[in-house]
């Protein structure tokens, strides 16, 4: 369609209730909307007002060629088939509702005995969900409790595979579905109450275990009363820290909408489980609401406190939630004046991280604003698995989704240029270049860097920051730049140096605990992990092991081939032949 098709596109609409559906010219959906009157609803993007004064709109304005509606019988039916269509098609635009962080989430497993574990990445269709939460150390400290108190497994294993339990069992920390120590019916029951923990129902799970601590030390067991002390003790100092001033029985999301970003305060079981931020330009709050809660299908409160709703918005979810509206008391007041102050500290970030990105253009002379920035490292000792790491920064801030490492197995020698080239080459002929490259290294490595990139026939700006006087160097004839320790450039370059620093070494350390971990009798035909254990208990080391005698061995082993192999591998250790 022309621009001329759509405006009479939009006059012919009806000015009845129902969804719009905005699609590009290869007849993708990019936007979905709901409206009261679809017809002026619509009009609004492509009013040049709106156009002038809102990226957002002028952005779906021009990427718009086709436009369709469904017409429905009420406003709140719109509501509830925007978030089914948002959920199912996810339009480029609607993914605007993005977060400032990304957060971890609980995800409940679905399989036969269900697992939990922690996850930034949230699929539709491969379990349940529960958070966000604000940082990754409070759901771990959380999970540890939850293992405690209900024993579900943590692990992702095949259960059909295992024929023993792990340690996590004998430390009373899972109940062993895998070797049938616990009951179907009654894992099930375990992680119903589990769910309602997370759902915010702590208090009854604490009276329980407390009442049973009591019960036990009545009749005088002391050691299973001490492990539910232990327990309680764990739990009151998580909350100690992450309470809020409401009691321990509430629960609700508190919602602010200012200068568009969006603040929530989740609150469960009277803990302060998270406090999120959003961008959400040029929307209103109820528009946030169905897509976070319905469109994204998160978990939903009973209770929402919020101040920017008005009170026929508020008659669109009176039957979706106990409560949705402004603050009831002094302590809800206080809970939003906190929210304010959470969209007052995202926006103070996000205006000095954007005008660091923007110095940064002008200091160093780069051809564009870097709003994305990926930082490359490489990690080895003594040239023994050499990895790389690729951290990627958004508008000044990390996007741990986006990280990525790499083994680096083609070198014959230690060789940081060659291993940057084959990082690069890999990494950018699957994926987009940023506007910025940061490698950590002086101008040799850069210049291996600008080399992989012409083997692509790509161009990118890259700079680095030479260790000896932490001075900004690039690649080609600019001199080097210098900078003083606080200035902000500065330290944005050292924060993407240091994480693409740390997540190399991290994966390094895992590689080579890993190493450390596999036994030098892994080496020998015949060995599995059962004769190698039962190997180690008997003699207690490899020294023991080549020192004993070809009956002790046979004793252990009770298979002659595997011996045979024992005794060659123990001449070979020994320089025999």
């Amino acid at each position: 369609m022309t621009q001329k098709e759509i405006r009479d596109r939009i006059k012919a609409l009806p000015q009845k209730p129902g969804v719009y559906i905005f699609k590009d010219n290869l007849d993708e959906i990019i936007y979905i909307g709901k409206a009261k009157r679809l017809r002026s609803r619509v009009s609004s993007y492509f009013r040049q007002s709106n156009l002038s004064r809102n990226d957002k709109i002028k952005e779906i304005y021009l990427a718009t060629k086709t436009i369709d509606f469904i017409v429905v019988p009420s406003e709140r039916e719109a509501m509830f088939l925007e978030a089914n269509l948002i959920y199912k098609h996810k339009p480029k635009y609607n993914v605007l509702l993005t977060d400032s962080h990304h957060y971890p989430y609980i995800r409940i497993s679905n399989d036969e005995f269900p697992n939990i574990t922690i996850t930034r990445l949230k699929s539709s269709n491969n379990g349940e969900y529960f958070g966000p939460y604000t940082n990754v150390k409070l759901v771990r400290k959380l999970i540890e409790l939850l293992q405690r108190i209900f024993k579900i497994r943590t692990c992702t294993y095949d259960l059909s595979k295992i024929k023993r339990e792990c340690f996590l069992y004998h430390l009373k920390m899972c109940s062993a579905p895998c070797t049938g120590k616990i009951t179907h019916k009654k894992y099930q029951k375990e992680l119903s109450e589990l769910r309602g923990f997370l759902n915010g129902e702590t208090s009854n799970v604490r009276e329980k275990l407390e009442n049973r601590m009591y019960r036990l030390s009545d009749l005088l067991q002391f050691e299973e009363a001490k492990e539910i002390r232990d327990v309680l003790a764990l739990f009151d100092e998580l909350y100690d820290k992450q309470t809020v001033d409401v009691p321990q029985d509430y629960n609700a999301d508190i919602i602010t909408h200012s200068s568009g970003y969006i603040a929530v305060l989740r609150i469960r079981g009277g803990m302060l489980l998270g406090k999120l931020s959003f961008e959400f330009p040029g929307e209103q709050i109820q528009d946030f609401i169905t897509q976070f809660y319905f469109s994204r299908k998160k978990e939903i409160p009973e209770t929402i406190i919020t101040d920017s709703l008005t009170g026929q918005n508020r008659k669109e979810f009176k039957d979706q939630f106990e409560y949705i509206g402004p603050p009831r008391n002094e302590r809800e007041k206080r809970l939003i004046s906190v929210a304010y102050e959470n969209i007052e500290d995202e926006i103070g970030f996000r205006l000095n991280a954007i005008k660091t990105i923007k110095q940064a253009k002008e200091l160093l002379g780069l051809r564009k604003i870097p709003e994305s920035i990926d930082g490359i490292d490489i990690s080895h000792t003594q040239g023994q698995y050499t990895v790389a790491s690729v951290v990627v920064f958004d508008k000044g801030k990390p996007y741990k989704d986006s990280y990525r490492r790499y083994r680096i197995t083609q070198l014959e020698k230690p060789n940081d240029f060659q291993a940057i080239e084959t990082v690069i080459r890999r990494r950018y002929s699957k994926h987009r270049l940023p506007d910025l490259l940061f490698i950590d290294g002086g101008k040799p490595q850069l210049v291996a860097a600008k080399k992989a990139l012409d083997y692509l026939d790509l161009d990118c700006e890259i700079v680095g920051i030479a260790k000896e006087n932490e001075e900004i160097v690039f690649p080609d004839q600019r001199g080097k730049v210098t900078l003083p320790d606080d200035n902000p450039v500065k330290r944005l370059l050292i924060a993407v140096r240091n994480e693409a620093h740390r997540f190399a070494v991290h994966y390094h350390r895992v590689l080579r605990e890993k190493r450390l971990r596999r036994s030098k009798l892994d080496d020998v035909p015949g060995i599995g992990p059962k004769r190698k254990k039962r190997l180690l208990k008997a003699f207690g080391s490899i020294s023991e092991i080549k020192n004993a005698s070809e009956e002790e061995l046979y004793k252990i082993v009770k298979d002659r081939r595997a011996l045979n192999n024992i005794l060659d591998w123990i001449k070979k250790q020994s320089g025999g032949r």
